[in-house]
């Protein structure tokens, strides 16, 4: 069920996510919070929101002490996507075992817990950037915060699985920060400078008007909202409060059973892989994630050795697009070498795993 928040607790809420400067975001948030209603359909809100409060406030005491502080250091944080950017999600001992055998990168518990450890996951041509994200309860509340941070930037996760407790307890912390990881959400809201409200995709449960006056009613002015065939306004105001679904693959470790492919979570079936020999670690990931291998090939010329890494229904033009905008633009037709077999195809014919594609522009 929707939250039922007030107008001036919406109004709230869109000042408190259009505010940049975290004091000032931090005072937003702490009035909307005294503003929302306190039930059982806000609860997974007030969490989420004392939990960004509690950040906030520690960001900006960093900051003051900082200020005082000359030549101090920022402890850097983010990270840079390369590619597609997996976090690997585990416990402090078997996360790092897990990551050292993909990468090749040594590491040790202090170098792993004081700031993001990243590496490369190279089979078959293709490279994967993986970002080592330990969490267990024993990294304390604000570490495990900044992690989560960079997992819910990053565009899929490797969940290391060493007994069917760790997968209990990770579902349920990433879940209690707004983070789904067994199904797909159902709605998505980006935040743009202008543009307007703009609704891409239809819901059988939602009329587009709905949801355009409900995203209205937030006092939000300019974003992108994603909707799909079941979107609820429920779904909607999740994607609002931050509520984000995260592909994810299980990987054995530890005391996992090595002859089960199957845990379950609340009735939930989940399928876990078996670290084996790399390229068929690497194509089990990539189906798991959705994504598949696509090559380009210049005219009379041969195909690129390394593969594009592309969402799974690509079209031509949008691979087209990915290469260069004027490519696009211009596009007449391509040829797909695809089993054996060279085909003429248009903008919109959809590309499958280890094409390779030749584009004609004007």
């Amino acid at each position: 069920m929707v939250t039922n928040l007030t107008q001036e607790a919406k109004a709230k809420w869109a000042e408190a996510i259009a505010a940049r400067d975290p004091e000032v975001k931090l005072r937003l948030l702490k009035e909307f919070y005294s503003l929302m209603p306190k039930h059982k359909a806000t609860e997974r809100l007030e969490m989420s929101i004392k939990r960004q409060i509690s950040a906030l406030e520690e960001e900006v005491e960093e900051r003051r002490s900082r200020g005082k502080r000359r030549g101090s250091v920022k402890q850097e944080w983010t990270v840079r996507k390369e590619g597609i950017q997996l976090a690997l999600v585990g416990s402090i001992e078997y996360s790092r075992m897990l990551f050292e055998s993909l990468t090749g990168v040594n590491t040790n518990v202090y170098d792993m817990l004081m700031r993001p450890k990243i590496g490369v996951f190279t089979a078959l041509n293709a490279r994967l950037q993986i970002v080592l994200t330990p969490l267990d309860d024993t990294i304390g509340e604000s570490r495990a915060d900044r992690f989560i941070s960079i997992i819910r930037n990053s565009d899929a996760i490797l969940v290391c699985v060493d007994s069917l407790e760790y997968l209990h307890y990770i579902i349920e912390l990433l879940e209690s920060r707004n983070i789904n990881i067994l199904s797909e959400i159902r709605a998505k809201i980006e935040y743009t400078p202008q543009g307007g409200i703009r609704i891409i995709g239809r819901s059988e449960r939602v009329k587009e008007s709905e949801v355009f006056e409900f995203i209205k009613g937030y006092g939000i002015k300019n974003a992108v909202v994603s909707v799909y065939n079941d979107t609820t306004l429920d779904d909607v105001e999740g994607a609002i409060f931050g509520r984000v679904g995260k592909k994810a693959v299980f990987v054995k470790a530890g005391n996992i059973d090595d002859d089960s492919s199957t845990l379950y979570y609340n009735g939930n079936a989940i399928n876990v892989i078996a670290l084996n020999e790399r390229e068929r670690f690497m194509l089990d990931i990539l189906k798991a994630i959705g994504v598949m291998r696509v090559f380009t090939k210049r005219i009379g010329g041969e195909a690129t050795s390394e593969p594009l890494l592309v969402n799974e229904g690509l079209k031509v033009v949008e691979l087209a697009e990915m290469i260069h905008k004027d490519i696009a633009k211009n596009l007449k037709f391509a040829r797909v070498w695809r089993d054996g077999a060279i085909i003429k195809v248009g903008k919109d014919f959809i590309l499958k795993d280890m094409d390779v594609v030749e584009l004609h522009s004007v």
